[in-house]
């Protein structure tokens, strides 16, 4: 049975004593580039993101090269979760695991301002999906950081950072008789929100919602 599906990430708003948002956002983007999966096995594993394909980041609303953009060399974006723990109705997943992105970020004229590790971080909670025969939703809390070059080169003095959207579209998606399902990644719009927090590390909420038989718009910050 093939859809197509289009997720959805946004970031759930909780209190962290003594924190102080920053408006500043570091968007990576796909502009010109698809490519990637998003599965699971139905028997178990993790709900796993691999090699979802980025190549632009810009700065919006930052303190330094504010709406900058920069080229993004073999970047991609994946993410693991913890394994599935029930599928009763609806699916669970253990925390710990891992999201990242990955390559390397460049100006317009082939200087390297951050490459390797750019966005680092885990879940620190189970995750929640719950899913019928055209959609699903997806939640999980975690910690996550931010290359300190790339943050630095927009003027942003925390590598402390939370989602604030996310948009992730997915074509010629696969749903399994077991419960498992694959798809091939077309749209990835990944924002990440500066905080200020008093502690090395900061929580987010990751909220993901798959539609079946829906086709995405994107929406560009300009």
């Amino acid at each position: 049975m093939k859809n197509q599906i289009v997720a959805s990430f946004a970031a759930i708003p909780f209190l962290i004593a003594g924190a102080n948002a920053d408006a500043a956002i570091i968007q990576f983007d796909d502009q010109s580039v698809s490519g990637g999966t998003i599965s699971y096995d139905g028997e178990g594993g993790s709900l796993i993101g691999t090699d979802l394909s980025l190549d632009m980041v810009i700065g919006i609303d930052t303190n330094a090269n504010d709406g900058t953009a920069l080229v993004c060399d073999d970047c991609v974006l994946n993410f693991e979760t913890g394994a599935n723990i029930s599928e009763d109705g609806s699916y669970t997943f253990g925390s710990g695991g891992s999201v990242s992105i990955t390559g390397t970020v460049k100006d317009d004229s082939g200087k390297i301002i951050a490459d390797d590790q750019l966005v680092n971080g885990s879940f620190t909670e189970n995750v929640l999906v719950s899913a019928n025969n055209s959609s699903a939703m997806f939640m999980g809390f975690g910690v996550n950081d931010v290359n300190s070059d790339l943050s630095s080169f927009f003027g942003i003095k925390t590598t402390d950072f939370t989602f604030a959207q996310t948009v992730i579209a997915m074509g010629e998606v696969e749903l399994e008789d077991n419960g498992g399902f694959s798809g091939v990644v077309t749209n990835v719009d990944f924002d990440s929100k500066a905080q200020k927090v008093p502690e090395p590390t900061v929580l987010f909420g990751l909220g993901v919602v798959a539609a079946g038989l829906t086709v995405s718009r994107r929406q560009k910050i300009s």
